[in-house]
């Protein structure tokens, strides 16, 4: 598959888990849960651990700010709501999968095979003046510091490269997209627009 049709097809199941609700949710959270398990197990939970303090907050933001009827009624004013509680786990569930969908594509896609789907994406914009070959250098940039930040952390950034690092050469590759990855892009953009209206 396409780089470009891996990310139309990784945006549609995006939007879909943000649509999902009930049965269809807890089953899609469980396949992509055993999914990211199986195939992404490390980079997963670095990226859980990274949004454990954003999950905290949803879950006291919704649970206990949410009018309903109290939980723990003993706490007078300051229980948690059940629909408060059903709001934040409903929220917490949703930004889990979605984290973990961005660990299994990152998982199963290297950096410069993402960087030739978004080329490929992007190119109709070029008309607008858009470089899409700066745009592509860019996102190779920042994939290179998400997965190995540089000694200091973003501070080192503020200071400048060093020379032995601004010498490193950074090689794009853009992959032609051919008409069955079109159609099959097209295809899952359907699916996305028919999900959203349904």
């Amino acid at each position: 598959m396409h780089p470009a049709t891996r990310l139309v097809a990784w945006a549609a199941v995006v939007v879909f888990v943000q649509l999902a609700r009930g049965p269809i949710l807890w089953g899609l959270g469980f396949v992509v849960m055993a999914a990211s398990a199986l195939l992404a197990r490390r980079r997963a939970w670095r990226l859980v651990r990274r949004i454990r303090v954003l999950l905290l907050v949803l879950l006291i933001l919704f649970a206990f700010f949410t009018p309903g009827e109290a939980l723990l009624p003993f706490l007078g004013g300051v229980s948690p709501t059940r629909e408060g509680g059903v709001l934040a786990v409903l929220h917490c569930t949703q930004l889990l999968v979605v984290v973990l969908l961005v660990a299994l594509l990152l998982e199963l896609t290297d950096e410069r095979s993402l960087v030739s789907g978004l080329m490929s994406l992007a190119r109709p914009f070029a008309v607008t003046g858009l470089s899409v070959e700066r745009m592509a250098v860019r996102m190779l940039l920042v994939f290179r510091y998400v997965e190995a930040p540089p000694p200091g952390g973003w501070r080192a950034l503020l200071v400048g490269p060093d020379d032995d690092e601004s010498s490193g050469a950074l090689s794009v590759v853009f992959v032609p997209l051919r008409w069955w990855d079109v159609l099959a892009a097209c295809g899952f953009l359907v699916l996305m627009v028919l999900g959203a209206v349904l």
